[in-house]
């Protein structure tokens, strides 16, 4: 079984650093959520039954390019570092990641993936480890349409018990990993934000300025998602708090 840890990794991911674009027309995350997913008595068990900190969590990256790529060498030390900005912002909920492989492929194929059926393919074809094991994939070329990061759908995979384990991963864009040429994205949190996705959190802005939101009960409202820095934005006025522009659940700049 997965760790789910939703209460406390939300409040302390929450003091750290849908599909709508920024201005800088990249899609921030495609991983498809809801509410289903939280209300899912099911899903209300595991997490009962698995919030039991500290927890450590098996970590495989896999690079799929459709050639040989850049060197091993140069991505082992973007796997490393992406490991370490992991850990750093676990840390404080007393959550770490141990990577146990690092793996390449070659394959044209997924290394060019459209959509959430071919990425669903990709981790299907190399994912490694069990359901404690988080598979991040690093696909050369993923398409703009799947934006810079997302998770297989965690409401599948939580409520149809049918969806097969070698499913459940997520992928980021090379473009995200820490020390890339890509200003606001290349510290590595676009991870991190998968990682959360792949833990059970949700957007900061789910269901907008109405009903639960992300179902943290001291995240405040956000009405949609933005990808501002400014510390004083309000997008739901009649709701307390600011907007958690700090959030790794939510798009702003890194």
């Amino acid at each position: 079984m997965r760790f789910i840890v939703l209460i406390p990794l939300a409040l302390i991911l929450a003091a750290a650093a849908q599909d709508s674009l920024g201005d800088d027309g990249i899609l921030r995350c495609s991983t498809e959520t809801s509410t289903l997913a939280i209300n899912s008595s099911s899903l209300i068990e595991k997490r009962q039954n698995q919030a039991l900190l500290p927890i450590s969590i098996d970590l495989y990256m896999h690079f799929v390019a459709p050639d040989n790529g850049a060197p091993k060498k140069l991505l082992r030390k973007a796997a490393k570092r992406q490991l370490d900005a992991l850990n750093n912002a676990f840390r404080p909920s007393r959550i770490s990641f141990t990577m146990r492989n690092v793996l390449f492929w070659n394959d044209a194929f997924h290394a060019t993936i459209q959509n959430n059926q071919e990425l669903a393919s990709m981790i299907a074809r190399y994912h490694r480890g069990d359901a404690k094991t988080l598979n991040l994939f690093v696909p050369k070329f993923p398409s703009k349409s799947l934006g810079i990061g997302a998770c297989v759908s965690f409401d599948n995979l939580f409520i149809d018990q049918s969806v097969p384990l070698s499913s459940d991963g997520c992928f980021v864009s090379p473009t995200t990993l820490p020390g890339s040429a890509t200003a606001g994205y290349n510290q590595g949190k676009s991870a991190v934000h998968e990682a959360g996705h792949w833990l059970g959190l949700l957007h900061t802005f789910e269901g907008g300025c109405d009903g639960q939101g992300d179902h943290i009960p001291d995240t405040p409202a956000q009405a949609k998602a933005t990808y501002t820095c400014d510390e004083s934005q309000d997008t739901c006025r009649f709701s307390p708090g600011l907007d958690p522009i700090h959030n790794y659940m939510g798009y702003s700049y890194e």
